[in-house]
C-alpha cells in the first residue's frame, strides 16, 4: 500500500471545467458538508467508529485523475472519481472503514480486533447508489492478521472480499465453486496477493451471481465456510476490519450511501 499523503491538483483550469462539467451532466452532485479531493484523507463520523477513506492506493499506473470524498450525514456520504484508464489494474479503492487500515491501531467502539475462535457474529448493513461508466466493482473488503495488535507496517494473512456489483471487473485467483451463503449465491475465488519482497497474503473473493445495491450480511457465515468447510483458513486468526468500498479499474462515477453499520457481537 502507497503510504505518502499527496495533494492531487490538475493543472489547466480548462480541464477542471470539462471533466466537472461531463461530472454534473452525468452525476447529481450535491454540496458536501465535509469533502475532501485530498489522497489518503479521512473524513470520520459516527463518533469516530467509522470514516469515509479517500484510497488511490494505484494512482502511479496512470494521470489525469481525481476523486473526492464527501460525508453530508450519517445517510448520505460517498464519493465521485474520474480514473481515465481502460488498463485491468485497480487504480482506487475509496472506502467506509471499520476497525484496522494499515494505520496504528483500530477505529475506537468498532468491535475489532475480533478471534474467530471467539466466534462472534460480525453483522453488517449497506445499501447504496451508483451512477458510473467503465470498469469497478461495489464490495466488502475484511482483513486478517495474527495479532490483536495490527499497526501500519503489519502483513495481514488473508484477505476476505464479497462483491455485491461487478461491472466488467474481476477477482484475484482462480475460480473454485458456486456456493449459498446467508441466503444468496455467490462464485468462489482463491488467490495470492504478492506485495514484493517476499510478503503477501492469500485472497478469498465471493462475487455476488447478481448485483445488487443492498444486502445484510453477517460475514462470521462466510468465515465459517472458508475455515469449517474449506480448511482454508485457521480460527486463531483476528479479523482486524471490515471496509466497503469500490475497486475502480478506470471510468467516471459515484456512489452515494444511504446505509452503512458493521456490529461485531
Amino acid at each position: 500500500m502507497v503510504t505518502q499523503w499527496i495533494r492531487h491538483r490538475l493543472g489547466s483550469r480548462f480541464l477542471v471545467f470539462t471533466v466537472v462539467l461531463s461530472l454534473v451532466m452525468v452525476l447529481p452532485l450535491q454540496a458536501s458538508a465535509a469533502s475532501s479531493s485530498t489522497a489518503y484523507d479521512k473524513l470520520n463520523f459516527a463518533n469516530n467508529k467509522y470514516y469515509v477513506f479517500n484510497n488511490v492506493w494505484g494512482q502511479d499506473t496512470v494521470q489525469g485523475w481525481w476523486q473526492t470524498v464527501y460525508h453530508n450525514s450519517d445517510t448520505d456520504l460517498g464519493w465521485v472519481w474520474h480514473w481515465p484508464s481502460t488498463t485491468s489494474s485497480v487504480k482506487a479503492y475509496p472506502s467506509l472503514v471499520s476497525g484496522w487500515h494499515w494505520t496504528e491501531g483500530y477505529t475506537p467502539g468498532s468491535g475489532f480486533p475480533t478471534r474467530l475462535s471467539d466466534n462472534k457474529n460480525i453483522n453488517t448493513n449497506v445499501a447504496y447508489s451508483i451512477k458510473a461508466d467503465g470498469t469497478y466493482n461495489a464490495a466488502y473488503d475484511i482483513w486478517f492478521h495474527n495479532t490483536n495488535k495490527a499497526s501500519w507496517d503489519s502483513t495481514p494473512t488473508d484477505e476476505v472480499m464479497i462483491w455485491l456489483n461487478n461491472t466488467n471487473a474481476g477477482p484475484l485467483g482462480s475460480y473454485v465453486e458456486t456456493v449459498t451463503i446467508g441466503g444468496s449465491s455467490w462464485k468462489v475465488h482463491k488467490g495470492w496477493l504478492d506485495a514484493g519482497n517476499g510478503k503477501g497474503w492469500n485472497v478469498f473473493s465471493f462475487v455476488r451471481t447478481s448485483n445488487v445495491s443492498s444486502a445484510s450480511l453477517n460475514v462470521k457465515n462466510f468465515t465459517d465456510y472458508l475455515v469449517n468447510s474449506k480448511k482454508w483458513m485457521a480460527n486463531t486468526k483476528y479479523v482486524s476490519s471490515v471496509e466497503f468500498g469500490t475497486e475502480i479499474f478506470g471510468g467516471d462515477g459515484q456512489i452515494n450511501f444511504s446505509k452503512w453499520n458493521v456490529a461485531v457481537q
